[in-house]
């Protein structure tokens, strides 16, 4: 459709944000006249408490003012691309934002100069500069890596070229790279894509499967020595960043801003690869489903079942995730009622709309999200996935004061995967479909599955990569091959043939030039699930934990954030409590099955 052709409930209400695009250039015009006059506060920044305060709350409050700006032009845009006003509007608030980094980029070396004694006496001395200490404090802890003036221009001037790895990967990869033909499921010879060979590998045609997969890596591998050159390259450029900053390696400087440790992100590897035992029994399950005597690489993403197809309204979608958002209480239900009713939600794929999904919005507006709604299973699920981004966000913006309204993509996706994960136990409760209920059984083991062990086998790669690296190693095509073998072999253990071809698949991973990501995705999962688990047994204390978790901000680490949740990542129970509800859906779907 076009967009003028949704009605006008099913579309977002962006005119909460500004009534008429005339009020959106009245605040960029008055953010365009403040932001020249930050810096004129720096010189005299620390001359008095007073003078302190002042700045951090001009930072604060000029950040939140264009990041409203910029919200409304992006949300602007993501509905209808090919609108040439959103366009505009668009690139205009990206070059405020520019101007803003350009005109605060002093903000952290004028900082140096102050010590934590100087803070505590500051914050003695004139007591409103305490709404901002834990900010202040937290930017304290990146003294010992901030650079002089020149030194930090000069780093920043290398922006663009630190990133020429990556992007020559997602260029190439996106671009440039052909694998051939292979057969689809009706036997005709078809050019074969990235995209494509994620549908074609889920093919009950083992025969499809299998083609798919050596066509792929046959494509991968003509390449290898250069994607093992981009990659080798990515690694070296984290390397000189963080000893230029003075980390101790690329590792903990991408921790570092989430108050992760090295030894926290090896021990969530640990505890995990320490239960491989359950996934090996879930592989097991996949043979015997698929009726197979050897299960190969090309056959481990077929469905356990499958899936399920009633279709739902976008009214009954609604209805069904706020059923199981019922465990929160009132305030929750009602709250995510009205923002549904208040046009949170732009639901209808369009022309010219962005696809997927995403909660949006800042501290001054509402935690929109944008779907693409089509009535079939998965659009429920992302309708709850994203609802709960959107509530996390209205209790941290709603608990907090500006400088604090916002969280950790550490922490992001536990709210998010909590009511994805209690939309799927609901339909579980409320269905006797014995074809329904293998589905949401077998799409629950696929998501711990992929989401906790795959992510954990690649963070570990990523780690023994930085390691060899760090000890002099050079990392060539073979070596790189030999050593992701070798940790699929950890990973899959005698119960899947490791084809040969499944060594190139680090090429295939864009994550790993993101600075140890992916580790975070199990980390949502694993803290989702123990949430949960909690939750769903009434555990003293439980809901009222998870409630406070969601109104922290950044008042908290993100550490202490999931502690206050219940959930400890320095630990084990976490873990345990994770592997053994995956478990406890193997057992329940062999006995159904």
């Amino acid at each position: 459709m076009l967009r003028t052709e949704i009605q006008e409930q099913d579309k977002w209400d962006l005119t909460t944000i500004y009534a008429t695009t005339e009020d959106w250039e009245k605040a960029v015009a008055e953010a365009q006249a403040r932001i020249p006059c930050f810096p004129e506060l720096l010189p005299e920044m620390l001359s008095s408490p007073e003078a302190l305060f002042r700045t951090v709350e001009a930072l604060v409050k000029l950040e939140a003012a264009v990041q409203k700006i910029y919200t409304y032009a992006n949300l602007r845009y993501s509905e209808d691309t090919s609108d040439n006003t959103a366009r505009q509007l668009m690139g205009r608030a990206q070059d405020l934002s520019t101007a803003l980094a350009e005109a605060t980029s002093g903000f952290d070396t004028a900082l140096l100069s102050l010590t934590p004694e100087m803070l505590a006496k500051f914050t003695e001395d004139y007591p409103p500069l305490r709404a901002y200490e834990i900010l202040l404090r937290n930017m304290l802890r990146f003294h010992l890596h901030t650079l002089s003036a020149p030194e930090e221009a000069l780093l920043a001037a290398f922006e663009k070229e630190r990133s020429t790895a990556s992007e020559t990967y997602e260029t190439m990869t996106a671009s440039d790279l052909r694998f051939g033909t292979t057969i689809d499921e009706d036997g005709k010879e078809i050019e074969l894509t990235d995209t494509l060979y994620a549908r074609l590998v889920r093919s009950e045609n083992r025969e499809v499967r299998k083609s798919a997969f050596e066509t792929l890596y046959a494509g991968y591998d003509r390449f290898r020595n250069t994607f093992a050159s981009l990659y080798a390259g990515q690694i070296e450029t984290e390397k000189v960043c963080a000893k230029v900053r003075h980390y101790g390696s690329a590792l903990e400087h991408s921790l570092f801003y989430d108050h992760v440790t090295p030894e926290i992100y090896r021990n969530i590897v640990k505890n995990v690869s320490s239960h491989l035992d359950v996934l090996f029994r879930y592989y097991r399950l996949k043979k015997k489903v698929l009726g197979l005597e050897e299960l190969h690489m090309y056959d481990i993403y077929v469905p356990l079942s499958q899936q399920s197809r009633q279709h739902y309204t976008y009214a009954e979608a609604k209805e069904e995730v706020l059923a199981a958002c019922g465990i929160f209480g009132e305030e929750y239900v009602n709250t995510l009622r009205k923002g549904y009713e208040s046009r949170w939600v732009d639901v209808y794929p369009n022309t010219g709309k962005v696809g997927g999904a995403f909660s949006g919005g800042c501290a001054g507006t509402a935690p929109f999200i944008l779907l693409n709604f089509q009535g079939l299973d998965e659009d429920v699920s992302t309708l709850a996935h994203e609802s709960g981004h959107s509530m996390h966000s209205w209790y941290t913006r709603r608990n907090n004061p500006l400088q604090y309204a916002d969280y950790s993509i550490f922490v992001a996706e536990v709210p998010s995967t909590v009511n994805e994960l209690l939309l799927a136990y609901h339909k579980l409760e409320h269905t006797t479909d014995r074809a329904e209920r293998l589905s949401i059984l077998g799409g629950l083991l696929e998501l711990y599955k992929g989401t906790i062990f795959r992510q954990v086998m690649f963070a570990e790669f990523e780690d023994e990569m930085h390691t060899l690296s760090e000890n002099g190693e050079i990392l060539t095509a073979d070596l790189l091959c030999e050593k992701y073998y070798a940790l699929n072999q950890k990973y899959f253990g005698n119960e899947v043939v490791l084809d040969k071809q499944i060594a190139s698949e680090w090429m295939r991973i864009p994550h790993f030039y993101y600075g140890f990501y992916v580790y975070k995705y199990a980390i949502g999962l694993t803290a989702a699930s123990h949430i949960v688990r909690r939750l769903r047994a009434h555990g003293p204390g439980a809901l009222d934990a998870y409630l406070r978790f969601l109104k922290l901000g950044s008042t908290q680490t993100p550490i202490a954030s999931l502690k206050i949740a219940g959930v400890d990542m320095t630990g084990t129970e976490a873990f345990d409590s994770a592997v053994k509800t995956f478990g406890e859906l193997i057992d329940e779907f062999e006995a159904l099955l």
